[in-house]
């Protein structure tokens, strides 16, 4: 039993790290495509730590920890990953790497355990397993299309020798000497926004949709328009949640409190940026199904960026909340928001949105696990200060402006062309809008 808990232990301290990394790489990696496959990743792979800390409790020794480290070979090995700056050496780093060892050291244990004695353990895994092809089928094709750049054949090597070093996932290989450290501590993070060359107007400060689905005196297919839109923008959502992740875990390692915050924090708040990124797919799944290109569109990073640069972790987990808040009434929240998608006839539409007020009424009760705790007015003291947040927000933003968009493709009058490409017609003016006045709905 304790070969068992010592390798159950070390899994449990991977899927950690890999989360923590998805975290740490989703807001500064440009692509699309691989922001929303590391919200899933992360999510998952923080259920997974969960389930294994909660496995090994039960294995009448004193249970660990998150902020407990099997081995120090292993944490040096992990840290390395944080040292893959570009997309290429990140995939290879994960996906080329660490997620293959960890599992073939799953198949390995199931292999060589007690299928009766050890079942409740057998039974996680399995499911881990699982779970591990699914990200698999996106990992290895993601693996394979970067496994010839230079990148990718660098990181393959620097990183499998450093998991080799530790003594392999599992800790049953002969340990060895590692290559030179690319990283060193302490933990920090770039949590500022970026997209692909894809993407045009990242700093567009123009919020149409944001005035339109509110205006009651246009057509609920107008409306429904700007829910589209706003769904695909949400991706800033999900940057600036992996940021609140990522930092906060950076300063408890670095600062080594007494009393970290427990995995079960990690876990919810990974859940809500994994839904926040599911979000922003199903407006890229509406725009789709309409045959939109809603890469010309300006999914502007403004949020998350602003947010980023101007307030602290536990600031911008306040200004989130509030804004969480601003979303459960009936008449201007999520209720009515799902009532304009089915007023407008989009059954997809309608479909996307009941979910998503599903979600965001997870999301306020997570708020409630995370959030309160952090503050010792606890949720009162969140809305008290949101307000002066958004107000310290507007004044640093004058004194310090949102970069300017040097590409000619991002313009301020996007609205009436998209408009038009989703419902045939022209559409009456937005009065003139700007990101530094905006403010949740009250």
């Amino acid at each position: 039993m304790a070969d068992a808990t010592a390798i159950l232990h070390r899994l449990a301290y991977v899927k950690q790290r890999l989360a923590i990394a998805a975290a740490a790489y989703l807001p500064s990696i440009p692509e699309w495509e691989a922001k929303c496959a590391l919200a899933l990743h992360g999510w998952l792979d923080a259920e997974h730590a969960e389930q294994l800390y909660s496995r090994i409790a039960e294995l009448r020794e004193p249970p660990p920890g998150a902020k407990d480290v099997p081995d120090a070979r292993l944490e040096a090995a992990l840290d390395e990953m944080f040292a893959a700056g570009d997309t290429r050496g990140r995939i290879a780093a994960v996906h080329g790497v660490v997620r293959p060892l960890f599992r073939s050291a799953v198949a390995d244990y199931l292999r060589g355990t007690n299928p009766l004695c050890d079942q409740p353990s057998t039974r996680v895994l399995t499911a881990i397993q699982h779970e591990e092809e699914v990200i698999g089928r996106w990992g290895d094709a993601a693996a394979a299309s970067v496994a010839s750049s230079p990148e990718a054949i660098d990181w393959t090597g620097h990183l499998g020798a450093w998991v080799e070093a530790a003594g392999g996932v599992d800790g049953r290989r002969p340990a060895g000497n590692s290559p030179p450290a690319r990283f060193s501590r302490p933990y920090r993070f770039a949590v500022l926004p970026r997209r692909d060359e894809r993407f045009a107007g990242l700093f567009d400060p123009s919020t149409p949709a944001d005035l339109v689905y509110l205006d009651e005196t246009r057509d609920a297919d107008e409306r429904n328009a700007a829910l589209m839109f706003k769904r695909l923008r949400e991706m800033d959502v999900p940057e600036l949640i992996a940021g609140i992740i990522a930092e906060h875990w950076a300063e408890e390692r670095n600062a080594r409190p007494a009393e970290p915050r427990k995995w079960t924090y990690y876990t919810a708040m990974f859940r809500q940026m994994w839904d926040e990124a599911r979000h922003a797919m199903l407006g890229q799944a509406l725009m789709e199904s309409r045959g939109i290109d809603w890469t010309t569109l300006p999914v502007n990073v403004t949020f998350s960026w602003k947010l980023a640069r101007h307030c602290s972790p536990l600031e911008r987990h306040i200004l989130l909340y509030a804004i969480e808040q601003s979303l459960m009434p009936r008449d201007r929240g999520k209720p009515y928001e799902h009532r304009v998608a089915a007023a407008s006839g989009d059954p997809l539409s309608a479909l996307f949105h009941d979910f998503d007020w599903a979600d965001e009424v997870l999301h306020v009760d997570i708020a409630r696990r995370c959030l309160k705790p952090e503050l010792p007015g606890g949720l009162a003291e969140a809305r008290q200060r949101a307000d002066a947040l958004w107000s310290r927000i507007a004044e640093r933003l004058a004194a310090d402006p949102l970069p300017a968009d040097g590409d000619p493709r991002a313009v301020r009058d996007w609205w009436p062309r998209f408009a038009r490409s989703v419902l045939g017609r022209d559409v009456a003016p937005v009065p003139d809008t700007d990101v530094k006045n905006w403010r949740p709905i009250e």
